[in-house]
């Protein structure tokens, strides 16, 4: 190596260290402020998560949104018991996304409540229902519970699931995508994990509980007839419930004339 090389190398590394050096550290647990505002009132929906949550938080303190995409370790809003929340850590297993967006008119009009789940699909798709609950057809390989009016339940609740086929059953039918509403005019989409000994046993977990996911995912592979077990489907009810009120806790209502007060104040 040349005498002029080695000096290039020094030079080289030495502002790659002053770089460093000089860059300040994002704090992940940094608070950071969202506006969600909606499209069929006039209410904005925000909310404070830590930046460590925020998909796409950059460098920003307070923004406004269409959507907001949220990271969450994968068992954090299955069956919490614990109350524990973590920045996601892929060393903790897979991340899952939860997602807040305003609902929007369909066909021109405001469809709200449980309507607003199975708006696009036709009567035909309905399977079958009791007072509470509706199975839905989705498509070739998945169903639908459509869940209001359960006991304790203050939101109606969209189950999404893979049906059993003679494949057996699969890693997707270890979680559910579910859809809730948060003060009736925003969605909140999120995926809850069946949390089984051996996933427990591999990361070091405790305080989770989802016997109830782990009977759906049976009575899946066995007939499918989940609609005569609303005990396991009180389950997710009841896990959603906690899901709402961990958002609550997290979030304001205001309205667009404040929050429009706000963006002018920052001009």
């Amino acid at each position: 190596m040349t005498m002029l090389r080695f000096i290039g190398i020094f030079v080289l590394n030495t502002i790659g260290i002053l770089v460093i050096g000089c860059t300040e550290p994002e704090d992940p647990n940094e608070p950071v402020t969202a506006y969600i505002p909606a499209e069929i009132s006039d209410k904005v929906y925000v909310t404070t998560f830590p930046r460590c949550n925020h998909n796409d938080a950059d460098d920003l303190d307070e923004f406004s949104t269409k959507s907001l995409v949220l990271n969450f370790q994968a068992e954090t809003l299955s069956e919490n018991l614990s109350g524990e929340f973590h920045c996601p850590s892929e060393d903790l297993g897979k991340v899952f996304r939860a997602t807040v967006m305003p609902l929007y008119k369909q066909s021109g009009s405001v469809v709200t409540g449980k309507n607003y789940f199975y708006y696009t699909f036709p009567p035909e798709s309905l399977l079958e229902k009791t007072s509470n609950i509706e199975r839905f057809y989705a498509d070739s390989s998945q169903e639908m519970l459509v869940i209001d009016g359960m006991p304790h339940q203050t939101s109606p609740l969209k189950i999404m699931f893979m049906k059993y086929d003679e494949e057996g059953l699969g890693n997707f039918h270890n979680y559910y995508r579910l859809s809730t509403l948060l003060d009736n005019d925003f969605l909140l989409q999120y995926k809850i994990r069946i949390m089984n000994d051996a996933y427990n046993q591999r990361f070091n977990l405790s305080g989770y509980d989802t016997q109830f996911a782990q009977a759906f995912k049976d009575i899946i592979a066995a007939d499918g007839r989940i609609l005569v077990h609303p005990e396991i489907i009180q389950g997710f009810v009841d896990n959603n419930e906690r899901v709402i009120n961990f958002f609550k806790d997290h979030r304001q209502i205001m309205t667009k004339a404040e929050f429009d007060e706000i963006n002018n104040s920052k001009k």
